[in-house]
Parts: structure tokens; C-alpha cells; sequence
């Protein structure tokens, strides 16, 4: 009983620490309206709940806003398959720039340690990594590189994992 209360504790904290970029992420991708934002920070908020065994405790800052704005991006995603549009994709750079305005780091630092993220990475990975960090979507990207757009999903999957490890150890 008393780890379920820390849980919860843990997990409304998260929630306090993030809730502007949450509700900033929503109210871009419902394109401000407002009903519309209401319901998907309410989505966001469920699938951060469901998911929050996933996120390991003492993480480093921009992998908890990585990991916030991967779970809304998955909310987004799934409500866009459920209407029949086109994949969707929220620009990784645009993700982490939206990070609360008391945070200490900037877009310029945010875009530099992608960068650096990015050097671990094969060539291939590379350049899939930096059409993530674009506009694109992940049908357009799948385009680009003549894949499945679900292949590409599952090399995004991929990488993240691969640059969250590389992270971790260093």
C-alpha cells in the first residue's frame, strides 16, 4: 500500500514538473482547440500512467522531458491510426525546446547534445536520426528511404534506445 502511495506521489510530481510542456505539446498538435488540447493532456496524462513503470527512477532531466514528450507523441500517434490519417511526428528539437521555461537549458544546448547523441550513431542511423530531428513525417521519411513507414518506427525505437543507453553511461 505504502509503494502504491509512492507511486502516485512520484508520478503527481512528474506531472507538476512537466504539465506546461504537456499542455504546450497538445495545444500545437490540436492545432488550439481547445476541447481538442483538453482531451489529449487528458490521454497524455492516462498513457504517461500506464507507462510509468518504463521510466527509470534518478533519470537526467532531458531524458524525463524525452520520455514525457515520447509518451504524448505516442498518444498523438495513436489517435491519428485511429482516424485514418497519415503517421504523425512531433520534430525531436521542437519536443525538447519546449521544455519549461524555469528549465537551465536552452534550445542551443538541447540541439548540441543531440548532436553529440548523434556521432554514436552508424550512417544509416544518422541520417534517419536527422530526419527525425526535421519536419518530417514518418511516412515521408519512410519515402525518402523507400521503407515501410512501420519499419522506420521500429529503427526510431531503435535509436532512441540506443542513444538513451549511450546516455546513461556517461
Amino acid at each position: 500500500m505504502a509503494d502504491d502511495r509512492t507511486k502516485y506521489k512520484n508520478f503527481e510530481l512528474l506531472v507538476g514538473r512537466h504539465r506546461g510542456l504537456i499542455r504546450r505539446l497538445c495545444w500545437w498538435r490540436s492545432s488550439g482547440d481547445e476541447g481538442l488540447c483538453d482531451d489529449l493532456v487528458q490521454e497524455c496524462y492516462l498513457a504517461m500512467w500506464e507507462h510509468y513503470d518504463t521510466l527509470r527512477p534518478n533519470v537526467a532531466k532531458l531524458q524525463e522531458v524525452a520520455w514525457v514528450a515520447w509518451q504524448c507523441r505516442s498518444v498523438f500517434s495513436h489517435r491519428d491510426r485511429k482516424l485514418g490519417n497519415a503517421g504523425t511526428h512531433i520534430r525531436m528539437d521542437r519536443m525538447l525546446f519546449d521544455i519549461a521555461d524555469d528549465d537551465a537549458l536552452s534550445p542551443r544546448d538541447v540541439a548540441e547534445t543531440l548532436d553529440e547523441l548523434a556521432t554514436i550513431l552508424s550512417p544509416e542511423e544518422h541520417l534517419l536520426f536527422s530526419l527525425m530531428r526535421q519536419d518530417f513525417t514518418d511516412g515521408e521519411i519512410a519515402e525518402r528511404l523507400g521503407l515501410k513507414t512501420r519499419t522506420v518506427r521500429e529503427h526510431q525505437r531503435a535509436i532512441i534506445e540506443k542513444l538513451r543507453l549511450y546516455s546513461n553511461n556517461q
